[in-house]
């Protein structure tokens, strides 16, 4: 048997493995047109209000609100449920660490629920045990793109009067019984940073919503509190009119941003697509291997594969090898 790369044998490709993200020729154009014409705001552009129309009819939603994180749409999701001091909001066990911080800054307590052994998503199953008197909301994540049985949890939010937000940072694309997550919960929070299936330009969010009230709330945050209402009046004569009935932060998408996003939105079937018929190709290859677990989604699940997950089995291996090693062989 030959030897392998990692052994000093001969590697199967001396070029590295394309990187992610990849900007083409029409996207980065798309920026340089915007810091030409000057118009870089929120306000002074119109790509922005652009993207958050064209974005929430590709999430299914009626409503969202382009922002400057994934992390920051997290926390808007949740203090505009009334998230709060005294409260428990549950997550998932798997996740990145701004679903469990962003219910801290909320002043709420996370409660961490166990994940399902295959999916790497909270289960009824597992959240259910973890219900208290003082659980307000739960956080659903599809992690690396896999959506949650969303159905049986839903159900359990509505037994237990709790409000239900899909993390989706990692699944823009991906759908449960042919409809797009992210539009099942209360709210949906996004992350456009530049690992995710689309980014703008490095980092950015969003949350999507058909609740209107929720919509107006993240949308006055996000700009100092500015009132909608005032706002969409637009100016009355000269002179600075006030607009802020309330506090807030800023939070706004730039307009940069908001362009390239809007290109990469056009490609996001497209994109995910070639994700799924890369990771047929990895399945074909590893689910008969019995060292490794890599499972097929179920027929009712579309897979966004932000992340191709596959698990090693160290009983399996020969000595010497575990799963660092296993990775450092394919690099090499």
């Amino acid at each position: 048997m030959t030897a392998l790369a990692i052994d000093g044998g001969h590697p199967v490709r001396t070029t590295p493995l394309p990187g992610w993200p990849s900007f083409d020729a029409a996207q980065i154009a798309a920026a340089g047109d915007v810091l030409a014409s000057g118009q870089v705001n929120y306000w002074t552009g119109g790509h922005g209000r652009a993207f958050e129309r064209e974005f929430a009819a590709a999430a299914g939603a009626l409503y969202a609100v382009a922002l400057s994180s994934g992390t920051v749409a997290l926390e808007l999701a949740l203090a505009a449920l009334g998230v709060g001091p005294g409260d428990e909001v549950i997550v998932p066990a798997a996740t990145f660490i701004g679903t469990a911080s962003a219910v801290v800054r909320c002043g709420a307590k996370p409660v961490v629920a166990d994940v399902d052994l295959h999916t790497l998503c909270v289960t009824r199953e597992t959240v259910e045990p973890a219900i208290s008197p003082r659980t307000r909301a739960l956080v659903v994540v599809h992690l690396a793109g896999h959506p949650a049985e969303l159905n049986p949890l839903l159900q359990l939010a509505k037994e237990h009067d709790l409000r239900l937000v899909e993390d989706c940072a990692q699944a823009h694309g991906a759908r449960y019984f042919g409809q797009p997550v992210g539009s099942f919960g209360d709210i949906a929070a996004w992350s456009f940073r530049h690992d995710k299936v689309i980014t703008t330009a490095g980092e950015g969010g969003a949350i999507t919503t058909s609740h209107l009230a929720l919509w107006r709330y993240c949308w006055e945050f996000k700009d100092h509190g500015k009132n909608v209402a005032t706002v969409q009046q637009g100016q009355q004569g000269q002179g600075f009119r006030w607009l802020h009935d309330n506090f807030g932060t800023n939070a706004k998408m730039t307009e940069v941003q908001a362009a390239v996003g809007r290109l990469q939105l056009g490609r996001l079937d497209e994109w995910v697509k070639q994700r799924q018929m890369n990771a047929a190709i990895l399945l074909d290859a590893l689910r008969d291997l019995p060292s490794v677990r890599a499972e097929d989604p179920p027929a009712h699940v579309e897979h966004a594969y932000q992340r191709f997950h596959a698990f090693v089995k160290p009983e399996q291996l020969a000595r010497g090898w575990d799963r660092d090693r296993i990775v450092e062989a394919i690099i090499a």
